[in-house]
């Protein structure tokens, strides 16, 4: 029975590590609208208060599969003193679920605005921020009933930061963007021995993203042709890169594909309600072995809101009005 504990201890720790080596840092399918939570220097870049919330269920039918929920405020501080115009300030608040494990992270963002010209603008980014990561030892199945191992809750609190950058020229009609960023510096791993939580720097584990984007009008009736990409460098893991393409119609409703190297499919939509409020609904479904038990592919649905027109609300600029497709 010893060697059956271990062999479940053993298990145990290779289902957490193969899930944490994959999604340590939740996967979203549009990073192009939770570049607030991705990118420090992207808060403020609207030119406008704004909201998002986003809710991922990834490999739907999979039992135990991770789910997150993720929220995003921010807003140029210019709307409050024309003394902090370079300024933007923004809240991340992030539920990252998989299987046994919680983890809540809360982030206050900070960006300044290095490069100030009418047709190039150049964000820099901080954010710091503590997370509290949770075992639920409760649910795990044991042969043996009440083993210590896998009773009770494990809750850490830690400390974790990260920067970014955020370039994007509006030069006619034709404009492009591009980001990078290290949301996270520290790796929050369980240490089985002395079952607790710990927060440590590798590079192995460092995340890397580098993104970009261009947007060309393709007719005089508006219609909108925005070709991405996106980099997630891991040195410890192969090259991860997102390849999408999306079309705005009628000056409404943004609809795409794109493909990811895990060998997964996107397809997704964005319906412009208003100009201050939009909605984004995405499906990926894997290509890979996985779909045997994940026969129900991922769903991700966001929010986004900009505060923008109306008594008390920020001012419409030229930014905000360009920067919303992006």
């Amino acid at each position: 029975m010893n060697a059956m504990k271990i062999y479940l201890v053993l298990a145990f720790i290779l289902c957490v590590s193969a899930i944490g080596y994959a999604q340590d840092q939740a996967v979203y399918n549009e990073y192009i609208k939770t570049q607030g939570i991705l990118n420090p220097g992207y808060n403020g870049a609207r030119g406008s208060m704004s909201g998002l919330m986003v809710f991922r269920s990834q490999w739907t039918g999979f039992k135990g599969a991770p789910y997150t929920v993720g929220l995003n405020f921010a807003s140029p501080l210019d709307n409050f003193s024309r003394k902090l115009k370079k300024i933007g300030a923004g809240i991340v608040i992030q539920n990252d679920h998989e299987g046994l494990s919680n983890k809540l992270e809360l982030y206050a963002a900070g960006s300044y605005r290095v490069v100030d010209q009418r047709k190039l603008k150049l964000q820099l980014g901080l954010q710091m921020g503590v997370i509290n990561m949770q075992i639920d030892g409760n649910k795990a199945v044991t042969v043996d009933y009440g083993d210590p191992m896998f009773t009770g809750n494990i809750s850490k609190f830690g400390f974790n930061f990260g920067f970014g950058g955020f370039l994007w020229s509006e030069k006619n009609d034709n404009n492009f963007f591009a980001g990078i960023a290290i949301p996270k510096f520290f790796a929050t791993k369980y240490d089985t021995d002395k079952q607790e939580i710990k927060h440590t720097v590798s590079m192995r584990d460092v995340h890397t993203y580098v993104y970009g984007g261009y947007l060309f009008e393709v007719s005089n009736n508006g219609t909108l042709l925005r070709p991405t990409a996106l980099f997630r460098i891991v040195p410890g893991a192969p090259l991860e890169i997102d390849v999408s393409g999306s079309v705005f119609l009628m000056d409404k409703l943004w609809v795409g594909m794109s493909y990811r190297t895990v060998s997964e499919v996107v397809l997704f939509a964005e319906y412009q309600i208003t100009k201050m409020l939009s909605v984004h609904y995405s499906f990926d479904y894997s290509i890979s072995p996985i779909r045997q038990y994940a026969k129900f592919g991922s769903h991700e649905l966001s929010v986004k809101y900009d505060f923008v027109g109306g008594k008390g609300k920020s001012k419409p600029t030229s930014r905000s009005k360009s920067i919303r497709y992006f």
